[in-house]
């Protein structure tokens, strides 16, 4: 087995049932908390009330009885409430949970159901954006199981439905769905400019949560394209956001996304130290899901890198990740990664013991074939070191079919070239001619693809190019416009104290002159508050009460030296100037009697 291949299989083998599902609202609450705010003086439903039902399922498991106690909580209040909106929400959010956590249990087919429920109700009482809400579950219920058409097509019709009522925060909602499906087609072009669609879409709305959302996926997005210098951009623009915005949740995320990509870069200093702030936070917040994501990425961690041994110390030294694989039921996972360990130390019978204690738990799942795929070839490989060839090419065999059902090429490959080694070995040379021939057809497609995926990255990178160019257009084109715009004003300010000079300078009522000084030195001190604008915003960060403070202060020194340059000039011209042109006047009229 090639170390590629291994770090491959330990990813699934670890994370692959360990999805714990992400908070859905710009806060986050302990339990405590969230349980004080539900029993609190407010009983009567509303949105923010589902909200807090939401946050608080989502910090345990669905086959933990304290959930199906909130969630019959929910059901009965929105259903006492007879409120069609907050019903068709209450059961959109409940399918959202079910349908966050992947593989093990049957949560995708509990889900479900509540989905059904929220369509109905949305279709019944024409509520359109719980109508694309319920296509959003129905797209990812889909992936689950592998139909990514049908996926697809749910995802279009949420996009559609966004349109026609043109709602911005649930077309950023429906990009970002669809950009999944487009990654379980492999089709990054596409994904790329789905995520491109939800960050332009979130910005719009003004909606935190979906800005944050979509700087994450795109840093995701340059996290598995390889390319993390622009992965940590994107997830260093989330955390900054997320601070200044105070969204915990988002900041743990980016902090969290920042010590992974650190750590897979070999820099385990770094990343430790973004770990441990992310650490650092969800005690504050009092969240251990949180805290539990940041050791199941340790986890995998140590074995994705070849060292399982490691992997065991440190899952024995974190009891609370044995508590939550033993609430899962997924300790038979276990199995699979001392029968890694096993085969390691080249004790293949023990390898081969662990893993048939865990095949009837793991190919008893729904769907998820990628998983089944490589725990069959896991076993495969324990045959071969044995040198069972019998029972390594029945296997393969299983994993042939595994790999057709998860439609994936590399595995197709992969599975053909040990076909046709353990055809030889058998001595079935007829089989291993034709496994060999779709060898050669898989190894060719994928060098197809590959050189695809280099001209993709080449138009992705062209792309970014394309819109860094306009965004740079487009601040020359509003720098350029707004230049005008000051020299237009600074010359119609100029203007107005000319007239007024000439005001002074002709016999024109002292209230006129006094009434245009007035509306000159306004416009005037306007002028100066707005070309200051721009620097009061990036010294308080556009923070409102920092920015009224500012102001304060400034147009408290602007008032007084305001009115005492108004009597100036009010003087001046109403007395001065008279007396200035009473001498000229004077003057000439001497001149001209001496003449």
């Amino acid at each position: 087995m090639t170390e590629p291949y291994m770090k491959r299989l330990f990813y699934c083998l670890v994370l692959g049932f360990f999805v714990v599902p992400a908070i859905a609202q710009d806060f986050a609450f302990s339990k405590d908390s969230l349980r004080s705010l539900l029993n609190g003086p407010d009983q009567a439903i509303s949105s923010h009330r589902i909200l807090l039902y939401t946050n608080l399922l989502t910090q345990y498991l669905p086959n933990d009885p304290v959930f199906d106690s909130l969630k019959n909580r929910l059901i009965e209040e929105v259903e006492n409430s007879r409120d069609r909106e907050m019903m068709a929400m209450a059961y959109d959010q409940i399918a959202k949970i079910y349908l966050s956590y992947g593989g093990g249990r049957d949560f995708y087919e509990q889900g479900k159901p509540y989905a059904d429920k929220c369509m109905q109700i949305a279709v019944e009482n024409r509520l359109d954006a719980y109508k694309a809400s319920s296509c959003f579950r129905y797209a990812r219920y889909w992936l689950e199981h592998s139909r990514v058409q049908k996926a697809l097509d749910y995802n279009n019709q949420s996009i559609s439905i966004a349109s026609a009522i043109r709602s911005d925060s649930l077309l950023a909602l429906a990009y970002g769905y669809i950009s999944e499906t487009w990654d379980q087609m492999a089709n990054r072009l596409s994904e790329f400019q789905a995520l491109l669609n939800e960050r332009d879409f979130a910005e719009k709305s003004g909606v935190h949560y979906l800005i944050l959302h979509s700087y994450t996926d795109l840093g995701k997005f340059y996290e598995d394209g390889k390319d993390p210098e622009k992965a940590k951009d994107f997830f260093t623009l989330s955390l900054k956001r997320s601070r200044e915005w105070g969204d915990g949740y988002s900041l743990f995320n980016s902090l969290r996304a920042l010590g992974r990509i650190h750590f897979a870069e070999k820099n385990e200093s770094l990343g430790t130290s973004f770990y441990n702030k992310a650490i650092t936070l969800s005690d504050s917040l009092k969240i251990q899901s949180m805290k539990i994501q940041i050791y199941l990425d340790l986890l995998n961690y140590y074995f994705n890198n070849g060292d399982p041994k490691k992997g065991f110390t440190y899952l024995n030294e974190h009891p609370e990740l044995m508590d939550l694989i033993e609430k899962y039921g997924i300790t038979y996972q276990l199995n699979k990664l001392y029968a890694v360990l096993k085969s390691n130390e080249q004790n293949y019978d023990s390898a081969l013991y662990y893993l048939k204690v865990a095949m009837p738990l793991e190919l008893a799942q729904n769907g998820n074939f990628n998983e089944k795929y490589n725990f069959i070839i896991q076993l495969a490989n324990v045959y071969q070191n044995l040198q069972r060839f019998e029972d390594q090419k029945n296997t393969l065999l299983l994993a042939n079919r595994l790999a057709d059902s998860a439609d994936d090429l590399y595995f197709r490959r992969d599975v053909a070239q040990q076909l046709d080694s353990v055809f030889v070995a058998v001595h079935d040379y007829k089989n291993a001619e034709h496994y060999l021939s779709l060898f050669n057809l898989y190894r060719d497609s994928l060098e197809s693809l590959a050189k695809q995926k280099d001209l993709l990255n080449i138009e992705i990178g062209n792309a970014n190019k394309r819109l860094l160019q306009e965004k740079e257009a487009e601040l020359t084109a509003t720098r350029k416009r707004n230049n005008l715009e000051y020299l237009g004003i600074t010359a119609a300010i100029a203007t107005v104290f000319i007239i007024l000079v000439l005001f002074g300078v002709f016999k024109i009522s002292p209230a006129v002159i006094r009434a245009l000084g007035f509306f000159a030195f306004i416009f005037l001190f306007e002028f100066i508050v707005l070309l200051l604008d721009e620097q009061i915003h990036e010294f308080t960060h556009g923070e409102p009460w920092k920015i009224l403070g500012v102001k304060i202060i400034i147009i408290s020194l602007l008032l007084p030296f305001h009115h005492w340059l108004e009597e100036k000039m009010h003087h001046y011209l109403t007395h001065k100037v008279p007396k200035i042109r009473n001498r000229s006047l004077e003057k000439l009229r001497q001149t001209d009697e001496r003449n």
